[in-house]
């Protein structure tokens, strides 16, 4: 398996991932690690359900770098969603080869600001992206494939939103 994209993304499984990014990166796997939905039922049974012909494989954090390497030996595509930078520095600390990070999708929430229509940060988010990119993790901000991407210089300080 070829891992096409490592995108945060606070939504998870839905119709952006499955039919823009899915579909142009032919992608036929999902990879989602999220502590909470790893435990809830209900929430991997709805974004299977969401994901059509995708298979979705959702485990917790901490276990990404094993996944990864599991899933080496597969054919094919695959996306790794995580819900926040937060859970992404988790999973590079525990050993996750992620070279590159989309960040496609935080949104509104009280104590973030607008970076870009489609990207919320506070100052954590924005620590952690910056301890990501001194891992030598790249950043870049687009929300769909037809977007052009935004290099975290363009986004990652304050007053710096494009």
């Amino acid at each position: 398996m070829t891992l096409v994209l490592a995108r945060v993304d606070d939504r998870l499984v839905h119709g952006q991932v499955v039919l823009a990014w899915a579909g142009t990166l032919k992608a036929s796997r999902l990879l989602v690690a999220d502590d909470g939905a790893a435990e809830a039922t209900w929430e991997r049974q709805l974004m299977q359900a969401s994901a059509g012909d995708l298979e979705v494989d959702v485990f917790p954090v901490a276990e990404t770098a094993a996944r990864l390497a599991a899933e080496s030996t597969k054919s094919g595509a695959a996306i790794l969603l995580f819900r926040s930078p937060q859970s992404a520095l988790a999973a590079v600390l525990a050993g996750a080869a992620i070279d590159e990070l989309n960040l496609g999708g935080l949104h509104h929430a009280p104590g973030r600001e607008p970076v870009l229509d489609y990207l919320y940060l506070n100052d954590s988010d924005r620590d952690v992206l910056r301890r990501l990119a001194e891992r030598g993790v790249r950043l870049s901000a687009r929300d769909l494939p037809s977007s052009r991407p935004l290099a975290a210089a363009e986004w990652l300080e304050p007053g710096s939103g494009a």
